[in-house]
């Protein structure tokens, strides 16, 4: 991006953009992101009359840590910057150390600008390093097969911010998906006893082709334990189905796969918890009651009987 570009995309944020805090911005936005930032800088009270009066903000983040393994708290330092042709305006690069082993590290490349005297800014993602890490379950490896392939592509298209290409890919598994996922729906069903008009149900519509018609076949036999916040979540991924990639913008069909991603993560998870083996829950049942029993056999006086001597 050059400086004219650069300039342009700053000046025109303020009407196309909704304002969230500078932590969130950096902790989970995809590279290439225009958003309006709260609490990204204050004012240098030390200096105020100097160029660029005021301090640029570096909150603790919750980064995943290759070498921790897992999320942990990072803290930051401004490591270089220069100015642009418009007044106020840095390209910055931002580098985030883990706090529990100092080796664990996380680099920004961002262009930033503040906006009024209340710390609120403008800011673009222009690179990070490693890119944004997403969490997906183990679940939905499983439950995906051969399309998790797919669905990696997908993910990698969201993680750079490339609306239409995640939202192509997610689309695409949903399609190839949408019959195994009834399926494994009909499993659940088995296992809690459902009725048989429901399990009738929910076979016939494992084999229909039309999505709309099997998803409105199920809409009232999905079991309550795999329902996402009340909904049904087939319900949920034929909705973004029915989305023309040619005719939103790329930052809505951003926004679509995301939600997709979210509800496949949900349901996977939901469903291999409905599926999992019951045996070790079971024993472990079984031995907590034992061990109460015999520690109440323990805890009652001798019922020997006495003399009387």
């Amino acid at each position: 991006m050059n400086e004219e570009q650069t300039n342009q995309s700053v000046g025109t944020l303020e009407s196309s953009a909704e304002l969230v805090t500078w932590s969130e911005f950096l902790e989970s936005h995809p590279v290439g992101s225009v958003q309006k930032v709260a609490g990204y800088f204050r004012r240098n009270e030390k200096l105020p009359n100097v160029y660029m009066p005021f301090a640029h903000e570096t909150p603790v983040l919750r980064l995943h840590c290759a070498e921790c393994d897992g999320i942990r708290n990072f803290e930051g330092l401004w490591r270089h910057h220069r100015g642009f042709e418009k007044p106020g305006i840095l390209e910055d690069f931002l580098k985030y150390t883990c706090r529990d082993c100092q080796k664990g590290e996380k680099t920004y490349c961002v262009v930033i600008c503040p906006i009024d005297n209340a710390g609120n800014g403008e800011a673009i993602k222009i690179g990070e390093i490693p890119e944004l890490y997403v969490q997906v379950p183990k679940s939905l490896e499983k439950l995906l097969g051969d399309d998790f392939a797919i669905f990696r592509r997908g993910l990698i298209c969201e993680k750079r911010g490339l609306g239409i290409g995640a939202f192509t890919y997610y689309r695409r598994v949903v399609e190839s998906q949408k019959s195994h996922l009834i399926s494994e729906i009909l499993r659940v069903a088995q296992k809690l006893n459902a009725p048989k008009e429901v399990l009738t149900t929910l076979g016939q519509a494992a084999s229909e082709k039309q999505f709309a018609r099997a998803v409105d076949a199920v809409k009232d036999v999905i079991p309550e334990s795999l329902l996402i916040d009340s909904h049904n979540p087939l319900k949920l991924l034929h909705n973004s189905l029915s989305i023309g990639v040619h005719s939103e913008t790329d930052e809505d069909c951003l926004k679509v796969a995301h939600s997709i991603r979210l509800v496949l993560a949900d349901l996977s998870e939901k469903l291999g918890l409905a599926l999992a083996d019951q045996r070790d829950l079971k024993a472990a049942v079984s031995d907590l009651f034992k061990f109460t029993s015999n520690a109440n056999q323990k805890a009652r006086p001798s019922q020997g009987t006495g003399s009387d001597d």
